[in-house]
């Protein structure tokens, strides 16, 4: 038998790009991003003040009496403040958390961060709902710079870098 030569290249022989570099805009993105995180820390910080006011107190009491609620005294009062609080507080951390965690995921360019982020920048919508100033001040322009970091991601410079990292993936997926 005669020795054909053949060419048949494994796929480690295949040319391998180089990953493509986030452009300008994924620093503006984060940098939006955590400027939300810092706004919402602001309206957090309103909001524990209006939480411990006296205005606070009335409208609890109002909303206990409009419930027809039997035996209203100071404590459950209190626990309304405490509760209150504790969730601003809790919110606020976990919301920090999720700026910083997706901003870092999308200058990686990971696509599932920017799904994730849009998501909640349209769940954070509902935060215009109940406003109180001035602590809503703080929170329409966080609401405003996420969804603006956002759109970012799906326009221009930014879709075409997370075009350009999903081909980078693929292609070296099979490798």
């Amino acid at each position: 038998m005669s020795e054909m030569p053949r060419y048949n290249p494994a796929p480690t022989d295949l040319p391998y790009s180089k990953a493509p570099v986030a452009p300008p805009i994924m620093n503006t993105v984060f940098f939006m991003l955590i400027g939300a995180a810092v706004l919402h820390v602001i309206a957090t910080i309103f909001g524990i003040v209006y939480a411990n006011s006296a205005q606070f107190r009335e409208d609890a009491l109002k909303t206990f009496q409009d419930a027809k609620m039997a035996d209203i005294d100071e404590s459950m009062i209190d626990a309304t403040v405490m509760v209150t609080v504790g969730t601003l507080i809790v919110t606020a951390v976990l919301a920090v958390v999720l700026y910083v965690l997706i901003g870092l995921f999308l200058k990686k360019g990971m696509g599932w961060a920017r799904i994730v982020g849009t998501v909640l920048a349209v769940v954070s919508l509902s935060q215009l709902m109940s406003l109180t100033m001035p602590g809503g001040i703080a929170t329409i322009l966080q609401v405003l710079l996420g969804i603006g970091a956002m759109i970012l991601c799906f326009t221009g410079a930014g879709a075409k870098y997370f075009a350009e990292k999903k081909s980078f993936k693929l292609a070296n997926k099979i490798r």
